[in-house]
């Protein structure tokens, strides 16, 4: 029978109830002994009589057991009531994302930040041979200070407690499965990676990829259907989160994230470029024109394309500033001949094409294991690369003014200088290597958790997989030097040095 308010169950009195659903219900309770408020789960199916559900409830109390992560809710203990199962675990105060998400849109930054999350919870539960297998905005709890608590393991598949599931059997919210779990086949991490996606796309795109009026179309979408780009229902997500949504909703588990830490690294990478993810919940509203993504044929494609033309835009605005005052102060104090020989270089020196057109020896510096800098301080960066690629005089070209040797003007050359790459041509480099800057980001935090595992067994990562690292920053930071000078063909050739060690790296880690 239910548990009646002010009851005693055990060490227990009943508070009030939390939730209840046909086998089962929740309740707040008090320790009569600590005094501590908790939460108590009764199964209320006799398990005597109804031995299937027993085993399901008693494998979840064991599940539970043996996780111990600030983002699962802790279990307690566990007895029997009157031949009823008990399970007191930690009263989680706070709203699920379900009815948080009824209250209206959530903010892309929070929305990020609680799906990140869960992907640790979950990665830890993998870890520990673990399986949520019912990942849904109802069984994630968000306390008032912003931290997720991961509910509800009560479908949960254990390596150690395997549940009897018959062969054809499906389990799980339909709304939320992955196609595994339609066809009722074997499931491992990457099914609750799907369902995170789905519960990612709904977060951010305000509906679910899959709608139908009945259980059938809805399971044959999660089978066969394409979900519609989450950027085409809601405008203002970035492309990049958009691709990652989708990559996570993937049909075949291969193609999608292979852990949920490399589906969290994806996203952290995201939150780490603020100008990038600002996120207006309103559909009507649009992003500031230099985050609004513009219309083309990919759905990237313009944002990638507008970043690398307000970088290259910055490149030339610094030169043209910095230039002409450097060339100004280098002529002051010297003879008049000087500074007119001076003055046709300073021209030069603005013109977009010259600088395109500088052998790759000057535009390309020594590859530096340093990591490039981010988008915020590209302006600074940019100006920095101005004053030290500003043309210095060159000994011979200073006249002795104890002779009074005349000047020898530079003679047009006969030959027009080769062309230089196209304002298309840079920005399509330009996008291709933000796109690998995202990429490493990923790999990176990949890394750095790898190297936490190895220190804490007082090992360290394999010597290759530290050189590849290496060198992929080191050609990489050579790329946005190259490109930041016009050099293309200079950034093209480290950026291809640069994909063979971040593809190593991203089979290494599952990506």
């Amino acid at each position: 029978m239910p548990l009646e308010v002010g009851q005693i169950a055990g060490d227990y009195e009943i508070s009030s109830l939390l939730g209840k659903g046909g086998m089962g219900r929740v309740y707040r309770v008090r320790n009569v002994i600590s005094n501590r408020i908790e939460a108590m789960k009764v199964l209320l199916a006799d398990v005597a009589a109804e031995a299937d559900l027993g085993d399901r409830f008693i494998g979840e109390i064991r599940t539970l057991a043996r996780l111990d992560h600030p983002n699962i809710a802790k279990f307690h203990s566990a007895f029997k009531v009157e031949n009823q199962l008990v399970m007191v675990m930690e009263f989680v105060e706070g709203i699920t994302l379900s009815q948080q998400s009824r209250k209206g849109p959530i903010p892309l930054e929070e929305v990020l930040s609680y799906v990140t999350q869960t992907l640790a919870a979950l990665g830890y539960a993998h870890q520990s041979g673990v399986i949520h297998r019912d990942i849904k905005p109802a069984n994630i709890m968000v306390t008032p200070h912003g931290v997720v608590k991961l509910m509800d393991f009560g479908i949960a598949k254990s390596n150690l407690d395997p549940l009897v599931t018959r062969p054809g059997t499906t389990m799980g919210s339909m709304l939320y499965m992955s196609p595994e779990q339609v066809r009722g086949t074997a499931v491992d991490a990457r099914s609750d990676i799907y369902s995170v996606g789905v519960m990612l796309y709904e977060l951010t795109a305000g509906r679910r990829p899959f709608e139908a009026e009945s259980t059938f179309a809805i399971l044959d979408a999660q089978l066969n259907a394409a979900p519609k780009p989450p950027v085409e229902v809601n405008p203002a997500l970035p492309a990049a989160l958009n691709d990652i949504i989708l990559t996570a909703l993937d049909k075949e588990p291969a193609r999608r994230f292979q852990s949920a830490e490399a589906f969290r690294n994806a996203l952290e990478s995201i939150r780490s470029r603020p100008a990038e993810t600002v996120f207006v919940p309103a559909p009507t509203k649009t992003l500031p024109a230099v985050t609004a993504p513009a219309v083309g044929k990919k759905n990237h494609r313009g944002l990638w394309m507008a970043a690398g033309a307000a970088a290259c835009v910055c490149v030339l605005a610094g030169a043209a500033y910095m230039l002409p005052h450097f060339l100004k102060s280098s002529a002051a104090g010297k003879p008049a001949a000087v500074a007119a020989q001076v003055q046709p270089l300073s021209t030069a020196a603005q013109t977009p094409a010259q600088v395109a057109a500088k052998p790759p020896a000057e535009a390309t510096p020594a590859p530096s294991v340093t990591r490039p800098p981010e988008p915020s301080s590209m302006r600074q960066v940019a100006k920095a690369e101005a004053r030290k690629s500003a043309p210095a005089l060159p000994q011979n070209s200073i006249p002795n003014t104890q002779t009074a040797s005349p000047v020898v003007q530079p003679q047009p050359s006969a030959v027009a200088p080769p062309a230089g790459p196209s304002q298309e041509e840079l920005d399509a480099a330009s996008e291709d290597l933000t796109k690998m800057h995202s990429r490493a980001d990923a790999v990176r935090g990949s890394l750095d958790h790898l190297r936490a595992q190895q220190a804490a067994s007082g090992l360290n990562i394999s010597p290759e997989i530290a050189a590849s690292a290496t060198r992929l920053d080191s050609f990489l930071a050579a790329a946005d030097h190259a490109l930041q000078a016009g050099n293309l063909s200079s950034a093209r050739k480290n950026m291809d040095k640069a994909e063979s060690d971040l593809s190593k790296l991203e089979e290494r880690f599952g990506r």
